[in-house]
């Protein structure tokens, strides 16, 4: 197998929680529900089912790292509302700022190594052959 074909092979996905694999729903709500509904305030999440066949169908060995502005006291309802859902990841990355995200990484042997997929919000990700919808690639140089 040639050199960049086992680079390319496996890859990282970074995905949004909120708006992208469940509806969208802030920290505030969040929390109200929790204190509202105690330990079952998961259960009233609500799924966006094709995200979760996307992620689920990701190749096993690309890396799955879900993003979220929710803080961490909200964790464990998230988490249990993942495993509800059986959204498969490998890290969460909590308690980020809810604006405008950014993706850096360097170009190898004049192939793009980053990708930006924007999706609209609580619409789920769209399945197609390869990649979800088509990158809108910048190149800074």
């Amino acid at each position: 197998m040639k050199q960049k074909d086992k680079l390319f092979r496996h890859k990282t996905w970074f995905i949004d929680i909120d708006g992208t694999i469940v509806k969208h729903m802030g920290n505030d709500d969040i929390e109200g529900l929790i204190s509202e509904k105690k330990g079952r305030s998961h259960l009233y999440e609500k799924v966006i089912p094709k995200s979760v066949k996307f992620i689920n169908s990701l190749p096993k060995d690309d890396i799955v790292v879900l993003t979220t502005a929710r803080s961490p006291d909200v964790e464990q309802h998230t988490l249990k509302m993942l495993k509800r859902f059986k959204v498969r990841y490998d890290k969460i990355i909590f308690d980020l700022n809810p604006g405008p995200r950014y993706l850096i990484n360097d170009i190898y042997k004049d192939n793009l190594t980053a990708y930006s997929i924007n999706v609209k919000r609580d619409k789920g990700i769209e399945m197609s052959t390869g990649c979800p919808i088509k990158p809108q690639i910048s190149l800074v140089t």
